[in-house]
This record gives structure tokens, sequence and C-alpha cells, in this order.
């Protein structure tokens, strides 16, 4: 009954709205929304208050000043934005019991996460107070530090579940080849028939489940510094954790096959272990699935390598050592040609015929006057009159 009097005898403003007097908690505003909550009210400037949806203001009484207080905020707008798309899903979190995972993480039940979104909110509301007295400057920092708050947590979140399905995919694939190997070790199956049991193919699934854990070892030590995606992003963060420990998987089976092939050796500190110890296997697909980039730069030389020619038996490259190409021989000098006149090749000082060596008698030099005219050169300055 109260409020069906409070709405009759409501007055329109100037603009033809809802005055800020007229607004009340349980009630809609001028947009139609039901106020849940109040943060400030100022008679007749501005109220902040919260709704199912945000944080809102409702401007002043007159539309003047209203629309100068648009203009001012209009800035923040992005920014608000963002804040609305990060604690979406928290203000209308079902309520109901957490799991055990989620506790863990600190993720918490949905009541724990409204209440979080109501702190977030009542936060945003004092920058929003800040905004409408005239301090626009406080108010992008104090969003900017909201900001950078609910992205620490949405991330923490986020990293820990890009570890659970790093840990359930490595999981998943050890116990897959451990059950293989169990029944590979009954004598369950036949070489012929079944794919699983062809030549070593225990040694290629133990250096599986070793890449498997030497990956799921290096997203635990890179987890703090590598870039994950907020929790909004949950499919693209656990394709990103299931394709890490996939590549591991894939690269501790290669560089086991690379090991038992002859193509590549390895030693650690000097040691002789030999290929086709257990230990030694699982070690070498740890050691590539905890490495990225070590079996794609081996086969990436590898196929640098594959137009070479076949090694000649007896040269270093047939017997395992590197490949060294001879040198070409250096062209030969060309033969002088014989003209026919050994008599005047004899006479001659230089080779080049050039005799400036050789004195000329005065009959034998050419006067001035019969050379050609010189051509180039710098001409002489002309004199200058003396006076």
């Amino acid at each position: 009954m109260y409020r069906f009097i409070r709405r009759a005898g409501r007055r329109p403003n100037e603009g033809g709205g809802v005055n800020v007097a007229d607004l009340a908690r349980g009630e809609r505003d001028s947009a139609g929304v039901e106020v849940l909550q109040f943060y400030a009210r100022k008679l007749p400037d501005y109220a902040v208050y919260r709704t199912r949806e945000r944080v809102t203001i409702h401007f002043a009484d007159a539309p003047d000043k209203a629309d100068a207080q648009r203009k001012a905020l209009a800035p923040l707008a992005p920014l608000r934005g963002e804040l609305n798309g990060l604690v979406d899903g928290w203000r209308e979190a079902p309520i109901r019991p957490a799991g055990w995972l989620r506790q863990l993480a600190g993720e918490g039940s949905g009541r724990g996460l409204r209440a979080r979104a109501a702190r977030y909110d009542r936060r945003v509301a004092d920058a929003l107070v800040v905004a409408l007295e005239g301090d626009r400057a406080s108010a992008q920092a104090v969003l900017e530090g909201i900001r950078a708050d609910v992205l620490a947590e949405r991330v923490g979140w986020a990293r820990f579940q890009y570890l659970l399905v790093a840990a359930a995919a490595a999981l998943v694939f050890v116990s897959l080849a451990s059950l293989v190997a169990a029944f590979q070790g009954r004598g369950g199956c036949l070489t012929a028939v079944d794919p699983r049991c062809f030549e070593h193919a225990p040694d290629l699934w133990r250096g599986g489940m070793g890449g498997a854990l030497g990956g799921f070892f290096s997203i635990a030590l890179a987890i703090r510094g590598r870039t994950v995606l907020p929790d909004l992003n949950r499919r693209a963060n656990a394709l990103d954790a299931a394709l890490r420990v996939t590549i591991a998987i894939i690269a501790g089976t290669v560089f086991v096959a690379l090991l038992r092939s002859g193509v590549v050796q390895l030693a650690i500190a000097g040691s002789a272990t030999a290929a086709s110890d257990a230990l030694y296997i699982g070690l070498a697909g740890f050691l590539a699935g905890f490495s990225e980039r070590l079996v794609p730069d081996l086969l990436a030389k590898a196929e640098a390598r594959a137009d070479l020619p076949p090694p000649v038996a007896g040269t270093p490259a047939a017997a395992g050592g590197a490949a060294v190409a001879a040198a070409d021989p250096p062209p030969a000098a060309p033969a002088p040609e014989a003209d026919g006149s050994a008599e005047a090749d004899a006479g001659e000082t230089h080779g080049d015929g050039c005799l400036a060596d050789t004195s000329l008698t005065e009959a034998e030099l050419t006067p001035d006057a019969m050379l050609p005219p010189a051509s180039g050169g710098v001409a002489p300055a002309p004199e200058e009159p003396t006076r």
C-alpha cells in the first residue's frame, strides 16, 4: 500500500523522468530496473545505487546539469564496462555448496561469489561518487586499481584450472600407458596382430610416460610467469594445457625412437648407460618432454641435412663423423699464346713491352710542335694586370 501511494505521488522532473528524491529501495528507477541498494544520494544532484546487473547512476534532476554530468563521466564508460564484464558471473552465481576443488582454489560457493561482487561494487560506487564531485582523474585511478584486483583473482583461478587440466591429461596418458605395458608384460597380445606390440613398443610407451611427466613439470615451473588468460576463457586455457602435455608426450616418444634407432646419442655427465635401460629411457623421455624445443631442433637439423649426398665408404661421414667436402683444385693459369717471334720476346725487358728504362737519342724524340693538342686537365688562372 505504501509503495502504491509513493508511486502515485511521484512527480516527473523537467526532463520527464523520475526525480532523485523519488528513488527508493525495492522500487524501479527511470530505466525500469529495480533498485537493490543505495551507495550515495545527493538531492537533487545525483544518486549512486546497485541493480541486479551493475552499479548505476541517477543524474541530476535539471537536464542541463545531467547532461554535463554525463559528458564528464563518459571517458570512464569503457573502464566501467570492462569491470561489469569481469564481475558479471559473480552477481548471479547459483547458491549451492562449493566443491572441494573450488574451496581449495579459493573460488568459494555461490554465496561467496555474490559477496565478492558486492564488495567490488561498493568500490566502484565510491569511485563514481568521486567522479561526480569533480575529481575524474582520481576516480579513473581507483577504477583501474579495481580492475587489476579483479583480474588478479580471475587469473589466479585460471592458473589453477590450467594446472588441473595439465595434471589430468598427464595422468590419463600415464594410466593408459601403464595398462598397455601391463597387458604386454602378461603376454596378452600378439606382435603380428596387435598394433600395440611392435618392436621396441615398451620403450616408446615408457618414453611417452616420461614426456608427459616432463611436460607437466615444465608447466608447473612456468605457471607463474606463463601468460594465462582469465577464467572467462576456460576453453582456451584448457586447450592450451592439454596441447602442451600432448606435445610433451609426442616429444618423449620421438626422442626415445631416435635413441633406439641410433640417430642421436644422450650422455649425461659422461655416463655410458645402455640405451635399453629402463631408467635411461624414462629419463630421456622426461628430458624431451621438459624441453619443448629439443626434439623440434633435432628434426629441423635432420631436415636441413636431408639433401646431402650419401657418404662414400671410407670417408669420415661414413664412419659417423662430420662430412667434410673436398676443396676443388685452383684453376690452372692459361698458357701464353705463341706468336712465332721468339727473338722479339727474348729481347723485351718487361713482359708488358714498357720501355720506360730505355735511353732515347735526340733524333728519336718527337718535337712538341708535332704532338697533338692536350685535352682535359685544369686551365691556368688568367694573370691579373699589373697596376
